[in-house]
């Protein structure tokens, strides 16, 4: 396999470096006055002086031995800087988007995809370009420490057209978002200007625009604003240039050469390309230096990994005694066995409230009937939700509507308030979808129905009229798991006597997303799982100011264990793991809360874990051998160079990327280069020094990574394996709800902490 990594070499293992003391001041002075030739930048309590191009040797400080790994951030910086000044020396007239990550677009014609498609007069003030973005990685690949610098590549809208230049054309520029663009001191022709999101054109005045803010309205000169470039806005304005029709061609032709370049063939030839132009000069490596005498070269070849590990597929459990197993796939063995809870499962006959509109009663019933029952000499789903899930009797109450309206949802469903159904299934028309959160009865209807501790399943009319095992499959899945029911569950680790793995999810409560907008409060959820996978609890952390997050999250997280310590018959001594799947790189303060939890815990051994797991990172994984997959008979062949799933590399002792989604489950070639998830342990940054809770840190990577693995075929969601593990999923999922039903007046989100907290309510 291949990453997107381009390693570093250096000459030597130690060099020097001219230092001063650090205060602010002399820093701001010497950036001011000797920017041109040298790069400045701090160490702890020191300003470390790079000279790229004094010739004089103009300023001296201190000469300092630094090593290359051992003073890893001092090397880092250096080599940045090195580069940054590197690539303006050789790439003239270049304006880089950002200095880091270092950011700058093509500037080849055929990097811009919406090109040949614009008439004369908007090419070039309209562009899709190709933005090129590098970063700086440590590595320690294999117990060989090591830098690289990461190349990627994105594309994004370009919109040079200023709103005073859309205004004079007559354009309407009245509620479109906007951007107002600054140049930064000294920075001119070196980065691009400063964009700010800062709001709504209100209203326009003699080349003046009242735009609404989060600090009310305020003045912008038109020629210091562009519009948002967002797709939404670009199709807006050629609507308005080119007509409608033509504006639909041109979108859609472009989203066709997107698809072509998201080819991950094509896109490791562009990486390759990009890397040779940044590194080298006629074949030969570029020598970055600076006049101090710290230099290095770059490789043009992407850095060569293998497998850190063999990533097991879970064993699927069946039963208590661990004697009814499949090592295949989840559905096969449910068909086989029935759910893993099917003797002490207590909902027998559910009682299921079902409504749907008059007009659709036919294709409902239909529906329900093979949902119980299932579809004959189908492969997956000939048992139906009674057999499949070994259930007695489903007693479906079927009610009507005459109209799609919210208040007839409601005058149905406040008849059960005393007589509570175990759950209901509701169909809701298509054109739901397409509403605001606010004004959509979706949510309200939802609201209603937990308020009363009610799980819901809605399907849409489309669905009722138009389904298939592949879609009743999974939706029986759902309803098992929304009555309480746990399918079935992974082999739990022996070597451990206590573990739960918590999944801390979170949903920011924004007024705006303009400059300035405070992210005022955050809903947080933590859901708990054993170390087989069972889900033991969900529990709702107080909507609270984001400072106060943890606070309240230590509160939520020692009832809860505090719950389950009783239910389990944890015995004092015994040793508890608790591993975190967090939504946030973590900082040391929230270490310091968990320190708290553990010494509030005092009558059990504590080993905890904070692991993050993102698919917002810039890393991929290449695979030439892998050539494809040819999908559903056809003769197009998809996934060429993507990894198979569960392939894996440790970058260094705490992070490790996994392949989630391999050539075999990509579904269309629309999906182009899947990327690794990453999984990050977490530690405690800088001169933070507290060995007592070091000590009660686990770090063994090889374990989370295996675990986090098992965990992405525990989504009751459906029976493929996902890219995330069910414990930040779940998590995501509930606290997603929870932002989008909050302004429902009828809603209290603390209803989920006492029967629901047991039921999977939320898939």
């Amino acid at each position: 396999m291949q990453l997107n990594y381009f390693p570093i070499r250096f000459d030597f293992s130690d060099y020097q470096i001219i230092t001063e003391t650090y205060s602010d001041e002399r820093l701001q002075e010497l950036r001011q006055n000797y920017n041109s030739s040298y790069s400045f930048f701090r160490d702890g309590n020191l300003i470390v002086i790079s000279n790229k191009d004094d010739e004089k040797g103009l300023l001296s400080g201190k000469v300092e031995k630094r090593s290359v790994f051992g003073d890893a951030k001092v090397t880092a910086s250096l080599v940045k800087h090195i580069f940054f000044r590197t690539f303006k020396d050789r790439f003239q007239g270049f304006i880089p988007v950002d200095f880091y990550p270092f950011r700058f677009y093509s500037r080849q014609d055929k990097d811009d995809l919406i090109l040949n498609f614009l008439p004369e007069r908007l090419k070039h003030k309209i562009a899709f370009k190709k933005l090129i973005e590098i970063q700086l990685r440590e590595t320690n690949i294999n117990d060989s420490k090591g830098f690289a610098f990461l190349v990627n590549i994105r594309r994004n809208w370009v919109f040079n057209i200023s709103c005073l230049e859309l205004s004079q054309e007559g354009f309407d520029l009245i509620d479109f978002e906007v951007l107002h663009t600054e140049t930064l001191p000294g920075l001119d022709n070196i980065l691009a200007p400063n964009e700010d999101f800062v709001g709504v054109i209100k209203s326009i005045s003699d080349n003046i625009a009242i735009v609404s803010t989060n600090d009310g309205d305020e003045s912008y000169q038109l020629n210091e604003l562009f519009i948002r470039k967002t797709r939404r806005n670009i199709q807006a304005y050629l609507n308005f240039a080119i007509n409608e029709q033509k504006c639909d061609q041109i979108l859609e032709a472009v989203k066709q050469e997107r698809i072509k370049k998201q080819n991950p063939v094509s896109q490791l030839a562009e990486i390759n390309k990009i890397a040779k132009h940044l590194f080298s000069d006629s074949d030969n490596p570029i020598l970055f230096q600076n006049r101090d005498g710290f230099c290095f070269k770059v490789d043009t070849s992407p850095l060569q990994v293998q497998n850190s590990m063999n990533l097991q597929t879970p064993t699927f459990i069946y039963d208590h005694a661990g004697t009814k197993k499949n090592n295949i796939n989840a559905d096969m063995g449910l068909s086989n066995y029935g759910p893993y809870d099917s003797i002490s499962f207590d909902i027998k006959n559910p009682r299921i409230i079902s409504i749907c509109h008059r007009a659709k009663r036919g294709d409902f019933t239909r529906f329900l009937s093979h949902l119980k029952d299932g579809i004959a000499n189908s492969r997956y789903f000939q048992k139906g939700l009674l057999k499949k899930y070994e259930l007695q009797d489903i007693n479906f109450d079927i009610q009507e509507i005459s109209d799609y309206g919210l208040k007839d949802y409601l005058s149905i469903i406040s008849n059960y308030d005393n007589e509570k159904p175990h759950l209901a299934i509701i169909e809701i028309p298509d054109r739901f979808k397409a509403l605001s959160d606010r004004d959509n009865p979706y949510y309200k209807i939802k609201a209603k129905l937990l308020s009363f501790e009610i799980p819901v399943q809605f399907v849409r009319s489309s669905t009722i009229s138009n389904y298939t095992e592949y879609i009743l499959n999974p939706l029986a899945l759902q309803i098992y798991a929304k009555l309480g029911g746990t399918p079935w569950v992974l082999p739990a680790q022996r070597s451990v006597d206590r573990e739960i793995v918590i999944g801390i999810g979170h949903s920011w409560l924004r007024s705006t997303i303009y400059k300035g907008a405070e992210s005022s409060r955050v809903v947080g959820i933590t859901t708990f799982m054993s170390s087989d996978g069972q889900y033991l609890l969900g529990d709702k952390v107080k909507d609270v100011p984001y400072e106060s997050y943890f606070e309240e999250l230590l509160k939520s997280l020692k009832s809860s264990i505090g719950r389950l310590s009783d239910e389990y018959a944890w015995q004092e001594g015994d040793t508890v793991r608790l591993i975190f799947h967090i939504f946030k790189p973590i900082k040391n303060v929230e270490f310091g809360v968990i320190s708290q939890l553990v010494k509030e815990i005092g009558q059990f051994n504590i080993k905890f874990a904070f692991v993050t797991i993102s698919k917002s990172h810039p890393s991929i994984l290449f695979d030439t051998s892998q050539q494809g997959e040819s999908k559903y008979g056809s003769h197009q062949i998809i996934g060429k160079y993507i990894p198979k799933r569960g392939s894996n590399v440790f970058i260094d002792d705490e992070t490790c990327l996994v392949q989630m989604l391999g050539a075999r489950e990509l579904k269309t070639a629309k999906h182009g280069m899947s990327t690794p998830i990453q999984i990050k342990i977490r530690k405690p940054q800088g001169n933070y020094d507290d060995p007592e809770l070091k000590d009660l840190m686990f770090y063994d990577l090889n374990y989370i990574t295996q675990q986090i693995y098992s965990f992405t075929y525990l989504s009751w969601r459906g029976f493929l394996p996902r890219e995330e593990p069910a414990t930040m999923l779940y998590s995501n999922l509930i606290s997603r709800l929870l932002g989008k039903m909050r302004h429902i007046p009828e809603w209290d989100a603390d209803k989920l902490n006492y029967t629901l907290k047991r039921k999977k309510w939320f898939l």
